[in-house]
C-alpha cells in the first residue's frame, strides 16, 4: 500500500513538472498567433529608394526604426538600405511581396496601375497645410466606410500590406527654373513635371505640357533644360537639391499633397510575435505628428536657401487676373474627372471623391465651392 501511494505521488510530481515546464517555454516561447519565438532576436532588411535626406526617410521611418528598437528593447534591429542602394523607386512595394526587403517606404501614386484610388491625395484644394493634409491621409486608410463589396479603403488599395501612415508632403506649388507667369501666354505651353494623373488632367485644362517621371530623376532633367518645372512641394527640394535649381515659385495655391506610408506583407506582419506588433504600432502613432512638423521646417530652410540663391517666391493673389482665372479653372472639374476616370475601371471613384472631401473638411481643410453639395 505504502508502494503504490509513493508511485501515485511520484506520478502527479511528474506531471505537475511537466506542465510547469511548458508553461515556462510558453511564456518565452512563441507568442499566442503568432508565427516567430517571443525574446528571439529579429533583423529586418528596411529599404527606400529615396535619398536618405528625404523627409520621410530621415524624420519618418529612421525614428520608427529607432522607436521599434527601442520599444523592443533591442529584439528587432533594422539592416538599411537607401537611396536605391536595393530598391528603387517606386519598386519598394514589389520588393516587399518578393521578400527582397521586410519593411519599406511604399509610394503608391507613382503606380497608378496598381494603386489607382492613391491619387486621391494630390486633388487640388481651397485650403490645407502639411497637418491637415497629413491627418487626413491618416484618417482616410484608417476610414471603416465601405466603398464597394463591403471593404473600406485600405482594403481595396492596399489589402496585401500592413500599413502605417505617414506624414504626407506639404501642399504642391508650381515651381520653375526661371520661367514666369506674367501672362497667360506664358503659362501655355509651359513644360511641367507631373506627379500623378490628376496633374496631367489638371495640366492639359489650363495648357500645360505634361511631362512624368519619378521625383529622383528630376534634378538630372532640369538641369539639362529638359522642361521648365513642376508642380513640387517646397519643403521637399532639399531632399532633392531642388533649392538650387528653381528659381520661381508660386505659393498660397494648393495643388494636392503627395502621400506614402511605411508598409510591409501582411504574410510578415502576421509572423511577429505580438509585442513586436504593438511596438510597431506604438511607434506608428509616436512619429505621425512630428513627421508632419518636420515638412514645415524644411520648407522654412528651403525657402531660405532659395532665396539666397536668387530664387523668388510669387504669392498667387498678386498674379495677373486672368493668370489667376487660368490656374483655377477646371479644379473642380477635375475631381469629377478623376472620379470618372476612376468608374470606368470599375472602382468607386464618385464614393471616393465624397468621402476625401469630407475628411479634408472634418480636419480643418476646404474644398472648392461647387463640390461641396455633391451626393
Amino acid at each position: 500500500m505504502k508502494k503504490t501511494k509513493l508511485m501515485f505521488f511520484a506520478a502527479v510530481l511528474t506531471i505537475v513538472t511537466f506542465l510547469s515546464a511548458c508553461s515556462d517555454s510558453d511564456s518565452t516561447g512563441k507568442d499566442n498567433g503568432s508565427g516567430e519565438a517571443e525574446g528571439e532576436k529579429i533583423t529586418l532588411r528596411a529599404a527606400t529608394g529615396l535619398s536618405p535626406q528625404h523627409a520621410w526617410w530621415a524624420d519618418s521611418m529612421v525614428p520608427w526604426m529607432e522607436k521599434v528598437e527601442e520599444l523592443t528593447d533591442g529584439q528587432v534591429t533594422f539592416e538599411t538600405f537607401a537611396g536605391g542602394e536595393l530598391v528603387a523607386v517606386p519598386d519598394e512595394g514589389d520588393a516587399l511581396k518578393s521578400g527582397t526587403v521586410d519593411v519599406a517606404l511604399v509610394l503608391p501614386i507613382y503606380q497608378p496601375d496598381q494603386y489607382p484610388m492613391a491619387e486621391i491625395s494630390m486633388l487640388p484644394l481651397a485650403h490645407s497645410d502639411t497637418i491637415i493634409g497629413s491627418n487626413a491621409w491618416k484618417a482616410l486608410l484608417e476610414s471603416d466606410e465601405e466603398l464597394a463589396d463591403g471593404k473600406t479603403y485600405t482594403e481595396m488599395q492596399f489589402a496585401d500590406f500592413k500599413v502605417f501612415p505617414v506624414s504626407t508632403t506639404q501642399e504642391y506649388s508650381i515651381s520653375t527654373t526661371g520661367k514666369e507667369f506674367n501672362s497667360v501666354n506664358d503659362v501655355k505651353g509651359t513644360g511641367l513635371r507631373t506627379p500623378s494623373r490628376i496633374h496631367e488632367k489638371y495640366s492639359e485644362k489650363i495648357g500645360v505640357n505634361s511631362v512624368t517621371m519619378p521625383a529622383v530623376e528630376m534634378y538630372d532633367a532640369l538641369s539639362r533644360g529638359s522642361f521648365d518645372g513642376s508642380y513640387y512641394s517646397v519643403a521637399d527640394w532639399t531632399g532633392y537639391g531642388f533649392q538650387d535649381l528653381f528659381k520661381y515659385t508660386i505659393t498660397g495655391v494648393n495643388f494636392g499633397h503627395f502621400n506614402a506610408f511605411i508598409g510591409m506583407t501582411q504574410e510578415k506582419w502576421d509572423s511577429l510575435p505580438r509585442n513586436v506588433q504593438d511596438a510597431m504600432t506604438q511607434a506608428s502613432e509616436e512619429i505621425f505628428i512630428p513627421g508632419a512638423e518636420a515638412w514645415l521646417t524644411r520648407a522654412e530652410e528651403s525657402i531660405k536657401l532659395n532665396e539666397e540663391n536668387g530664387g523668388k517666391f510669387v504669392e498667387f493673389s498678386t498674379l495677373d487676373q486672368s493668370v489667376q482665372d487660368l490656374i483655377n479653372t477646371g479644379i473642380e472639374e477635375t475631381w469629377l474627372d478623376y472620379a470618372d476616370l476612376l468608374e470606368e475601371q470599375g472602382l468607386p471613384g464618385k464614393k471616393l471623391i465624397t468621402l476625401w472631401r469630407d475628411i479634408i473638411i472634418e480636419q480643418g481643410g476646404d474644398v472648392p465651392e461647387g463640390l461641396k453639395n455633391l451626393e
